[in-house]
């Protein structure tokens, strides 16, 4: 299902699990007993999407030039990036800090 992650899919699920229940990554990690990167990247994806982080994407998304500028002209004027990815469906807030 997700190919580039060190996590199995087992482990996604428990770490959403753990989510949902409160437990932010560093917990998380510890109690699963594996690193806390892979998982932090999931609990930032798991902040904007839910449950939805464990559904693969189909296809790739394009957005409109006009749809990115205004975002990151949001971003710059203050608007954080978990709320602008979370509004236009961008799979992680880290596309907008680049």
């Amino acid at each position: 299902m997700f190919g580039r992650s060190p996590l199995s899919e087992d482990q996604r699920e428990a770490a959403v699990a753990w989510f949902e229940k409160g437990i932010a990554d560093a917990a998380t990690a510890r109690v699963m007993g594996v690193a806390r990167s892979p998982v932090k990247g999931l609990y930032l994806r798991w902040r904007i999407h839910g449950r939805g982080v464990l559904v693969a994407k189909q296809t790739k998304q394009v957005y409109s030039f006009e749809l990115k500028l205004a975002l990151v002209e949001r971003f710059i004027a203050g608007e954080t990036a978990q709320a602008l990815a979370a509004e236009a469906g961008l799979s992680s807030s880290g596309l907008l800090k680049n």
